[in-house]
């Protein structure tokens, strides 16, 4: 069967994975136990799907996905054992895909943002979560802002591509300074893993924030 999960999210076709013959437990089980390999495209995708399929199982049974957000919690609090890595973001993308019944669990996730083990989730977590409700997280903008002069490139990067996904206005005059930095990093963009330098991505977020209105301020 997760050979059968593995081949739906190879081809992208998420809601096919609704269609299986398993319980909504067991395929979330299985989504997270695929989310472990960052650099895996079946990851990234795992990761996107599990938001999806969230959302179709809460329809119905919201306490599962409940469930599901408390034992990502727990596996984020290392309570489980190990860390997890992938957490922040599935929990991003939850709450991306419904944000009626899981708003309560933004400010949650943007709580681990000052953990910087955990840090590029959360990023990632809030360039999700601000592209479609940037409201939810519009307090974490000033530590959001603070990353964008982290040491490491891949922290610079994602916190420029979560602020312009947000519309972060505010975020111009730093963004600007970053737009000739040449570090690439690997980020997870339309279905896609790809390549892009930090200032490419400091780029991109200053063309989204200029053409987005009304723009987020804190």
């Amino acid at each position: 069967m997760k050979s059968e999960i593995i081949k739906l999210l190879s081809d992208k076709k998420y809601y096919g994975l609704m269609k299986l013959p398993l319980s909504n437990g067991r395929l979330l089980s299985t989504l997270i136990s695929l989310t472990y390999d960052r650099k895996s495209i079946i990851s990234c995708r795992a990761i996107e799907a599990f938001g999806i399929v969230s959302n179709e199982i809460a329809k119905t049974k919201p306490e599962i996905v409940r469930n599901a957000v408390g034992r990502l919690l727990w596996m984020i609090r290392d309570e489980s054992g190990g860390i997890g890595w992938s957490s922040p973001e599935m929990l991003g993308e939850i709450v991306r895909n419904n944000p009626e019944l899981f708003s309560d669990v933004a400010p949650v996730i943007m709580s681990f943002l000052d953990e910087e083990m955990l840090a590029s989730g959360v990023l990632i977590a809030a360039g999700r979560i601000g592209e479609v409700n940037p409201e939810l997280i519009a307090h974490a903008i000033p530590l959001i802002l603070s990353y964008l002069q982290n040491p490491e490139p891949l922290l610079r990067g994602l916190a420029a591509w979560a602020l312009g996904r947000m519309r972060a206005s505010q975020a111009e005059p730093e963004l600007e300074k970053l737009k000739n930095d040449s570090s690439l990093i690997a980020i997870y963009e339309d279905g896609e893993l790809k390549e892009k330098t930090v200032g490419q991505l400091a780029e991109d977020a200053i063309l989204s924030i200029s053409a987005s209105a009304p723009r987020l301020h804190t």
